[in-house]
């Protein structure tokens, strides 16, 4: 029963948790929020350095020095290469980080998605490419626009017109919004599309060990490189928090009928159920007033 009444919800469950998350977030957002992010534009760079970078090459380090099969090789890959998306976006804001940065990353990734996506698959899986491959480039732009800019700004505009309402538009939204993950999660579980078991618990423990690694060598590097913590927070959880959904549709052109695309698909499903529990700790501490990065003091933006 459950399985069956996931499958009837997830299509429209989706785009509208989507579409609540970033109303809600911009019904407290003006324009000097993402201003300030280019007036300092090194928290947009370091986390476009990590996120195009760093993340798939800590995969491809992964991929070669465990000796991983195939199919999960590509499945890594695959979710190392896609960008973050509305979630992470959505974990900046509970976690009290820096929102219009992490909207920011998640827009010019999503963007550069269009050549970053196959350029890494060509890169670290150019064998099991095929020569017809395609990203999807109007579900990229009906993301950006559709499910990011286009409800962030009719947020913006609800708090420019209406200021004495947006706090309880925003806050209804985003409580609506976190109500619709949790039902999807619990239809997602319901359907046993991912059995853990299934292949072993190596594959699991790898793809647990990329995950692992962002979350805490992330907010150090941030750290490292003069970042406050709201920034470190906005950073860590785009590169924790991914997009599969992209990822996903393009699965079709790997290993069609065979078992290797099971391991693809099961990488990435497994990949979005577990990231979660990656950024939560950064995302609770810092809602805390404590700081991502372990053993040290906090880092506050100064007011």
């Amino acid at each position: 029963m459950l399985t069956s009444t996931y499958k009837l919800v997830e299509p429209a469950l989706v785009p509208l948790q989507l579409l609540l998350a970033m109303l809600g977030m911009g019904a407290t957002m003006v324009v000097s929020d993402f201003t300030s992010v280019l007036r300092d534009p090194r928290g947009l760079a370091i986390g476009l350095f990590v996120q195009l970078l760093c993340v798939p090459l800590l995969a491809l380090s992964l991929v070669h020095g465990l000796g991983v099969g195939e199919g999960w090789a590509v499945g890594l890959l695959l979710v190392s290469a896609v960008p973050g998306g509305a979630f992470s976006n959505l974990l900046t804001f509970l976690g009290k980080g820096n929102v219009a940065l992490s909207i920011a990353i998640t827009t010019v990734t999503t963007l550069a998605a269009v050549v970053t996506v196959p350029l890494v698959l060509r890169v670290g899986a150019g064998t099991f490419l095929p020569d017809d491959f395609q990203f999807p480039v109007p579900r990229v732009m009906a993301e950006i626009f559709g499910y990011l800019l286009i409800p962030l700004a009719v947020g913006m505009v609800i708090r420019r017109l209406t200021p004495r309402l947006a706090p309880a538009i925003s806050r209804w939204a985003i409580r609506a919004s976190v109500a619709f993950i949790v039902l999807i999660t619990l239809g997602s579980l319901g359907t046993g599309r991912i059995r853990v078991g299934e292949y072993g618990f190596g594959p699991p423990l790898v793809i647990i060990l990329f995950g692992a690694t962002l979350a805490f060598a992330v907010p150090h590097l941030c750290r490292l490189l003069g970042r406050y913590d709201d920034d470190t927070v906005a950073i860590s959880v785009e590169v924790a928090v991914r997009n599969v959904g992209l990822g996903l549709l393009v699965l079709h052109f790997f290993f069609p009928g065979q078992p290797e695309q099971g391991h693809v698909l099961f990488s990435a499903l497994f990949y979005a159920g577990v990231s979660p529990w990656f950024a939560l700790p950064i995302v609770l501490r810092h809602r805390l007033g404590k700081t991502a990065v372990l053993l040290r003091r906090p880092y506050p933006r100064p007011e």
